[in-house]
């Protein structure tokens, strides 16, 4: 995942001390990931960095929305993500949390690439469920800390519980099953939502009750739409391919949209674009049977970077040429690089270039903001003016200090921005007008999704980072891989990790779809990303933990065609929504 400028706070990098790799043992589980680790050669660790990502899935740590902006919470020690440091590893946003670890009791041990996290593993002393309006909470009592962790559809909980105790989770609807070293709760990593507290030590569950799924797990095979899509031809399978020496496992769904009826649309957030979703959160809203994650965004501000458009409104433009899809009526995708070419031209006949449009990419010049941003605009950076355009004229203009607290966004209007010390092209009352054409004609079709770099057109490798602005360290990185394709009459989704070992890189990405016959290829959001869903069952993710993403690309059978008004309503009792534990 790329980020955009302006940076995060610069952490000082020390090659003294330094340490690196991309394993982790944590409580027995062994997870592929990047960590970096700085200190004394005892073995003493100052600071400790690990992927965001991975402590919200793997330890638990509680990352909620506040009126400040947003909060990492973990064992009563709180902090507003913007106020920590942060740096990139690989490809993910990565946070120092040695001294969180210590303070509770974590013990950590380097050797060679892997790291090794432990925590003493505490007993089940009681649990309570709320009541009333609150009766799908249930609160875990415990004797000392325990980590949190989302291992594929399941909850994994590193605590001991009695015969007894698991009999009492089984009459509130969970399935309980006792292993070694924790408690792993069936099908709940996506339906309940965890809160870690202290003094005294406690594990907040809530979304218990009627809405488990966990007595309704099945095989998507087993799915009747399913069956009946694959015995009218639809690809769903997974298979191991090699590159030269390295096996790649290929994960794909691939369909004929008109002899299967399908439709494929975007997954956008469609009241607005900031925030993240679990992939079955963008899907359900709009029917989709079969979906996976879509374009880059921004992690910690979780804005989009990248073309995304539906029904002919664009929810987020391209950015920096990158690679896209774009697709009519027929579902037929047109592949290629895009930029808009946006002009703001003013009454005196001057011309100004508008850089991106609804786009949380940040840079010096002038970016465009309609109502399909969100109903608000707030300010991305530290010095903005902007100014609201209504009919071809400029009605009003804004400081820095109201764009902080946040403009409202007309339905008729459009607010361009003015960033790092640029001019606004006009002045209250001046008239205006404003032209955008697409650099391909696939930013024309009326449905369009962003990704990069593009990989394959007409059978050949075109990877070329450069063109997209993608760095080298991204292009050489291997990870876990999202892929949308086109080959032998079938539109594909397709994922790709590493069978045995390493993940792909984007070149071997390219040649192993190659192989099994893909003619068009765009690289979608990849590493912990990366997630495919068939008929609301994940049976891919990139690291092991369900991930928050901003948008998705769905395949939808034609008797339903998706409620766009439903698609950003807040699903009750899913994972990500931040309900607040009462201590």
């Amino acid at each position: 995942m790329v980020s955009p400028p302006p940076p995060p706070p610069t952490v000082e990098v020390r090659a003294a001390n330094l340490f690196v790799g991309d394993r982790l043992n944590i409580d027995g589980q062994l997870i592929e990931a990047p960590w970096s680790w700085r200190g004394h050669r005892d073995g003493t660790a100052n600071q400790l960095w690990l992927p965001l990502d991975l402590l919200v899935g793997r330890f638990g740590f509680r990352r909620s929305t506040q009126p400040n902006g947003q909060q990492l919470q973990w064992y009563g020690s709180k902090a507003s993500l913007k106020s920590l440091p942060q740096i990139t590893l690989q490809d993910e946003v990565a946070l120092n949390v040695a001294e969180w670890l210590t303070t509770t009791g974590v013990k950590i041990k380097r050797q060679n690439k892997t790291l090794h996290v432990e925590l003493p593993t505490p007993r089940l002393k009681g649990l309570r469920q709320g009541k009333g309006s609150n009766s799908n909470r249930l609160v875990l009592d415990l004797s000392g800390p325990a980590l949190v962790q989302s291992l594929d559809n399941n909850l994994f909980l590193n605590f001991q519980a009695t015969a007894h105790q698991r009999r009492q989770m089984k009459a509130l609807g969970l399935m309980p099953k006792q292993q070694r070293n924790g408690l792993m709760l069936i099908g709940q990593a996506e339906a309940l939502s965890s809160l870690t507290l202290d003094k005294p030590w406690r594990i907040v569950l809530d979304g218990i009750g009627k809405h488990s799924n966990a007595t309704n797990l099945r095989s998507p095979l087993l799915n009747p739409s399913i069956q009946a899509l694959i015995q009218r031809g639809l690809i769903f399978d997974t298979k191991v391919v090699n590159v030269g020496v390295k096996p790649l496992q290929i994960t794909r769904v691939g369909t004929n949209l008109s002899k299967q009826g399908l439709l494929l649309r975007p997954l956008p957030q469609i009241n607005h674009q900031q925030g993240l979703r679990f992939l079955n959160q963008l899907a359900q809203p709009a029917d989709a049977l079969i979906a996976i994650n879509g374009g880059f965004f921004n992690r910690v501000r979780q804005l989009p970077l990248g073309a995304l458009r539906l029904d002919g409104t664009w929810f987020s433009g391209p950015i920096l040429n990158r690679g896209a899809i774009g697709w009519g009526p027929t579902g037929h995708l047109s592949f290629g690089r895009l930029q808009l070419q946006q002009e703001l031209q003013v009454s005196k006949g001057q011309r100004w270039n508008l850089g991106t449009l609804n786009s949380g990419y940040v840079q010096r010049g002038l970016s465009r903001y309609t109502r399909a941003w969100g109903p608000i605009y707030q300010a991305l950076s530290g010095e903005e003016n902007a100014m609201m355009i209504i009919n071809g004229r400029v009605v009003q203009s804004f400081q820095q200090v109201q764009l902080a607290r946040g403009v409202p966004l007309r339905k008729d209007g459009d607010l361009v921005v003015a960033r790092g010390g640029f001019p606004l092209p006009a002045a209250t009352g001046e008239t205006v007008s404003m032209r955008m054409k697409a650099s391909h004609p696939l930013g024309e079709l009326p449905q369009v999704l962003g990704g990069g770099p593009l990989l394959l057109q007409n059978g050949r490798v075109v990877l070329s980072g450069r063109q997209e602005g993608f760095s080298p360290s991204f292009l050489s990185l291997a990870a876990p891989r999202s892929v949308v394709g086109q080959g032998g009459d079938k539109l594909w989704l397709l994922t790709l990790k590493g069978a045995r070992g390493s993940d792909p890189t984007l070149l071997e990405t390219s040649l192993a779809l190659q192989q099994i016959g893909i003619k068009d290829g765009l690289n979608l959001d990849g590493g912990s990303s990366t997630s495919l869903l068939v008929a609301n069952q994940l049976v891919v993710t990139g690291r092991g933990t369900p991930p928050r993403i901003h948008n998705g690309l769905g395949l939808i059978l034609r008797q339903h065609k998706g409620n766009p008004k439903k698609a950003n309503e807040p699903l009750k009792n899913a994972r990500g929504q931040d309900p607040i534990a009462n201590k």
